[in-house]
């Protein structure tokens, strides 16, 4: 698709960045306020190659609206997003709400999945800036038969969390701490740099805490420092520069290191979705 507002910011942790942040949330809040996409619901499974519908809604204002395309995505089980295919484009005028039939493809493998829609802002009659918003996940698989009761069974049980992961259903998911890289090695003082990509499609909404630990393993590490604590929106990339001085009592130049990020998913707001960063080491300044 074409230029969409939701690729068009990234958030360093700066004052000129949070300018740009806060720009993005004005120009969203101009063009996107609105607009979600209730069907389908988070109750939702279907069969591969059954039909099904999306439902896009929004509150009318100044500016007129198109749904200009549909897109089929599956969450990894990596935790990735991953496009499946392009389900219709088109113009199909958006007054108050708007539903789209979709049959999901037979080669489906059982998993979670969700639809993002692109809604176009029309302007002097041409299409205007692109929205970005997404379906809750749904759960697919492979196929279902009707018990002796009438109720319906599946072939996966909808509470496998090997298919279907409960922090992804969340909407945890397409967020990727990217540096600092495995095994690498800072020196005590240093700037260290903290970056974390975001797929555009990714549920991921806003940062509220990174956090430093010590130790290799989660459920013993210890809390070394809250580096960042706050909310700020971001799209696609941010940044974050730590300046490792840490406390002697946290300093081991023998231990590995590593960073925690809590983000808010825009689908549960109820609690936060935690991504780690890679190991690292600290060793003593020259």
């Amino acid at each position: 698709m074409k230029f969409s507002l939701a690729a068009t910011s990234a958030l360093l942790l700066s004052i000129a960045a949070l300018t740009n942040a806060d720009q993005y949330a004005d120009a969203r809040k101009q063009w996107c306020s609105g607009l979600e996409v209730p069907y389908p619901t988070s109750s939702v499974a279907v069969v591969a190659g059954s039909q099904t519908k999306v439902t896009v809604s929004r509150v009318p204002d100044a500016h007129d609206k198109v749904v200009s395309g549909l897109d089929l995505y599956a969450v990894e089980k990596n935790g990735k997003a991953k496009y499946i295919k392009n389900i219709w484009s088109g113009k199909y005028k958006l007054d108050k709400q708007a539903s789209l039939p979709d049959t999901l493809p037979k080669t489906l493998t059982a998993g979670l999945y969700y639809y993002r829609v692109w809604v176009s802002n029309m302007v002097g009659g041409m299409l205007g800036p692109d929205c970005i918003q997404t379906s809750h996940t749904f759960k697919v698989t492979s196929s279902s038969h009707t018990n002796a009761d009438g109720s319906i069974g599946y072939a996966e049980s909808l509470d496998d969390s090997s298919y279907y992961h409960p922090e992804h259903f969340r909407g945890c998911y397409g967020l990727t701490v990217d540096y600092p890289q495995e095994g690498a090695t800072y020196k005590e003082n240093d700037h260290l740099r903290l970056s974390a990509s975001r797929d555009t499609s990714s549920q991921t909404d806003s940062l509220l805490k990174v956090t430093l630990y010590k130790g290799s393993d989660e459920a013993t590490a210890v809390l070394v420092d809250t580096v960042w604590q706050g909310k700020e929106s971001f799209v696609d990339v941010f940044t974050l520069k730590d300046h490792l001085k840490l406390p002697k009592d946290k300093l081991d130049y023998t231990s590995n290191y590593f960073y925690t990020l809590e983000v808010e998913s825009s689908k549960d707001t109820t609690k936060s979705c935690t991504f780690r960063s890679n190991s690292f080491k600290i060793e003593k300044s020259a």
